[in-house]
């Protein structure tokens, strides 16, 4: 045979190795493509690409860094993950591009030879420690990095857009969650207030999320004596709902008792401290009426003071004891009692109402509130509440309200 036939027949040898290589590499982003359409598992992903680098590639230590929560070491082979992390995990934020180690003489050329990241917009999606790989005759080594990042880079954007996926289901069922709980919260709100001959109580509620941990009620005692009050359960969310919900059971179970005004307090305070362990707080207006003997009676528990209107005059209703829950004893009592004997109007409120800012950054003035309730006396609660958040609406503007609100008016007759 010449010496031409013979370099012809090496070449042609040549050729068809590439071609195999060619092939089994494409096969290779074939099945990952097929992996990533049946919506295989991230573990699965994972298995998937180390068999890649250890089988088919022919690397000798290989070790995928993954975020999850934190960068964990999902794959590691001729090295633990333990060690892999050791040596590695610290150094992650440094590589931005394919590096070879051995090549600029880094502390980890001792372990591995290349760093494969990958990115996506500038942030980190993974990153690839490999050790020796067998290049075979008439390739070289970037030929086998460049395959290696191609596939590193498939597998990784697939494993991030899982958490994409994962996390934009999460968001969905939790605002579901919170939308269910704002419509149950909604439902413990009491739908319909008294407005008869002898009183008319009008509410208003506002949750800053789907759910909040404001709380108003009205509770009718007997013939002649009823009970109503407004809450604030500290932080805001599902937990001080729940929290809320809790209150509000309690609130009427003790009520039913017709326990001493102080009394009810103290075991409120009690039942506060069982169900948080003095992690929750609740700050409470609570009053009590008697149409028969006109006594009006209230206690306030750290809340923000409730107004009274009587006989053209606003007194501040701020007597009482501590925040519920933060004593499991409360240290003192002082429960208030009058006798109104003429028509009164009782305004109480949370503090997301004067928390309300303008686009100039002022806060509501409860002032303005009292000249709002002075100025519409004569009508009915249902429209003095209707004043009152006209004139919210109009101060605050297009700014957001960042606390819940409530609002409870109250006029006995």
């Amino acid at each position: 045979m010449k010496a031409a036939d013979i370099h012809i027949d090496i070449r042609l040898f040549q050729l068809e190795q590439q071609l195999h290589l060619k092939e089994d590499e494409l096969k290779s982003l074939l099945q990952v493509t097929q992996a990533i359409n049946s919506n295989i598992s991230t573990h699965g992903l994972l298995q998937l690409y180390e068999s890649i680098l250890v089988q088919q590639i022919g690397v000798s230590i290989m070790a995928v860094f993954i975020e999850l929560d934190d960068w964990v070491c999902t794959n590691a082979f001729g090295i633990t993950g333990q060690e892999a992390t050791a040596f590695a995990k610290i150094t992650l934020p440094s590589f931005k591009q394919l590096t070879r180690l051995d090549e600029i003489g880094h502390p980890l050329a001792t372990q591995f030879k290349v760093v494969v990241p990958v990115h996506h917009k500038n942030c980190p999606l993974a990153y690839t420690f490999l050790g020796d790989v067998n290049i075979e005759k008439d390739f070289t080594l970037d030929e086998k990095l460049n395959y290696i990042q191609t596939v590193a880079n498939v597998i990784a954007v697939a494993l991030e857009n899982k958490r994409l996926f994962r996390a934009q289901v999460n968001q969905k069922l939790m605002k579901s969650e919170l939308e269910m709980a704002g419509q149950m919260q909604t439902m413990l709100i009491p739908g319909s207030l008294p407005d008869d001959d002898r009183m008319s109580f009008s509410g208003y509620y506002s949750p800053h999320q789907e759910v909040g941990g404001d709380y108003y009620d009205y509770i009718e005692l007997n013939d002649q004596e009823s009970i109503f009050c407004i809450g604030d359960i500290s932080g805001k969310g599902i937990a001080a709902a729940l929290l809320m919900a809790n209150f509000q059971a309690s609130v009427r179970s003790y009520s039913d008792q017709q326990p001493a005004l102080g009394t009810l307090i103290e075991n409120l305070n009690s039942r506060v401290n069982e169900i948080t362990r003095g992690e929750k707080y609740i700050t409470l207006f609570l009053a009590k009426f008697n149409f028969q003997t006109r006594e009006f009676q209230y206690v306030n528990a750290g809340h923000n003071p409730a107004l009274l209107y009587y006989e053209g005059e606003i007194k501040l209703l701020d007597q009482g004891c501590t925040i519920l829950g933060m004593f499991e004893k409360l240290p003192y009592v002082n429960v208030q009692s009058m006798k109104l004997e003429k028509e009164f109007i009782a305004f109480c409120y949370t503090d997301g109402l004067t928390d309300v800012e303008n686009d100039r950054n002022q806060s509501l003035n409860i002032e303005d509130v009292i000249s709002i309730i002075k100025e519409n006396s004569q009508l009915e609660s249902s429209e003095i509440t209707g004043r009152i958040v006209h004139y919210l609406n109009t101060f605050k503007g297009n700014r957001l309200i960042n606390d819940d609100i409530s609002m409870l008016s109250c006029k006995i007759k």
